[in-house]
């Protein structure tokens, strides 16, 4: 009686087992299952590509692919790229300074009280609202800064301020972020305007803060992206 009873137990049990198994391969469970492992992935890709970026040399070592040198030219126009910008609507319209246009603001100010520059040209759309005061109230001759301000990217940065180079003898600097400098001296000598290359060092320095790594990461790939599109369309 004791062995029948068993038995029964037994196949009760594997009836149970078998029954689920069944249940969680079924059709209708697939598509789950499938979605637990599309997610365990792209969290274990995803956390592996954060820890590269963070934690080792990658992100400054791809800023290197594109870095350009650093001129002792201190003379002659400074062309300065605007970057950024933010629009405000209310009370009234109008379109305030971005971070990398004022790093690039900065730096100009810089390179304008330690060189010997006749003028500097600023280029990019509403440049008259958004460089120019910044140089203007550092101390820049307002006499001394040309505008530029129809171009909405890098290619009309250059095509739309050959025609306001033409009328002041060389040299010319060109000055940039740092990672947007090679598209930017390309564009430029696709034009047949000859440039020597002033970068900032704007994700340099951020670089060297592993909080920041992420967003540089971003920045740099978006630059790269940027790059192959201009070589696509035979602009650089």
């Amino acid at each position: 009686m004791r062995i029948i009873l068993w038995e029964n137990a037994v196949e009760e049990a594997e009836s149970s087992l078998d029954g689920h198994l069944t249940l969680s391969e079924s059709p209708r469970h697939r598509p789950l299952q499938h979605a637990v492992i599309v997610v365990r992935n792209f969290l274990s890709i995803t956390g592996g590509l954060l820890l590269c970026i963070l934690f080792t040399p990658l992100v400054p070592w791809s800023e290197r692919v594109i870095a350009m040198p650093w001129t002792s030219v201190d003379r002659g126009v400074l062309i300065v790229l605007s970057g950024t910008s933010v629009e405000y609507s209310d009370p009234a319209s109008r379109r305030m300074i971005g971070l990398n246009t004022y790093w690039r603001v900065v730096h100009a100010i810089y390179a304008w009280r330690n060189g010997h520059f006749q003028k500097i040209l600023v280029s990019g759309i509403e440049s008259d609202q958004t460089i120019k005061p910044l140089l203007i109230a550092n101390g820049i001759p307002e006499s001394a800064v040309l505008v530029e301000n129809r171009s909405a990217n890098t290619r009309e940065n250059a095509f739309f301020s050959k025609p306001i180079l033409a009328s002041f003898p060389g040299p010319y600097v060109l000055l940039s972020s740092d990672y947007h400098m090679y598209r930017a001296s390309r564009c430029f000598a696709r034009a047949n305007i000859s440039v020597e290359t002033l970068p900032v060092p704007d994700l340099a320095k951020r670089c060297d803060v592993k909080l920041q790594r992420w967003d540089a990461f971003c920045q740099l790939a978006g630059e790269f992206s940027s790059i192959a599109y201009y070589r696509l369309r035979g602009w650089i």
